[in-house]
């Protein structure tokens, strides 16, 4: 049996397994129980605009449910419902709904975002993309993938790793420009895409 209180290469795996699962069960709960209309509501309290609905706050108690269930010595620290503190040396930290802005507007690219720290150092990391279908999961320095979940026969698993050839002038970048768009605006986004 493994000791899950030490951190080896066997934990690892089964972190990673257990994000892998976890990836899954939350595409799956999106569709079932938080893909219908919802109101969003500011959580910052008039200073400024921090977006949250029902769905970030379902999503976080599911991810914590599943944790507890399977690690329930963890720690775990979430956006929605703070810090679960113990006396153990592994951390979870979870954004339910990184880019619930988004998720508002109906762009599809907002994710989950699951982290496991061991002894404050990062181990595992998954960030699940339900509307895509897809999932990335990191577990070392060298071992990362992207997961494409099939609806049907087997998911496709492609390792992913740094082209040493690449230049900056043929990179790619994106990145977010809600914050000069009204949210009229950033409603059209995904008519767009």
């Amino acid at each position: 049996m493994l000791d899950m209180d030490q951190l080896d290469t066997k934990n690892v795996r089964v972190f990673a397994n257990f994000l892998s699962q976890l990836a899954k069960d939350m595409t799956r709960f999106y569709y079932l129980k938080l893909n219908k209309p919802f109101k969003a509501m500011n959580k910052s309290k008039g200073k400024g605009y921090d977006p949250v609905t029902k769905a970030d706050r379902a999503f976080e108690k599911f991810i914590r449910s599943k944790i507890k269930k399977k690690f329930p010595n963890h720690e775990i620290i979430g956006e929605e419902f703070g810090y679960k503190k113990t006396k153990s040396d592994f951390t979870w930290v979870i954004d339910p709904i990184d880019g619930t802005r988004s998720f508002i507007v109906g762009n599809p690219t907002w994710s989950n975002l699951i982290a496991l720290n061991y002894k404050g150092n990062p181990t595992v990391g998954l960030a699940n993309f339900p509307r895509l279908s897809k999932y990335y999961l990191n577990y070392s320095n060298k071992t990362a993938y992207v997961v494409n979940i099939a609806c049907v026969g087997k998911d496709k698993k492609k390792k992913l790793s740094v082209n040493k050839k690449a230049t900056f002038k043929t990179a790619k970048v994106a990145g977010a420009f809600h914050g000069w768009l009204s949210l009229k605006k950033q409603s059209r986004i995904p008519k767009v895409l």
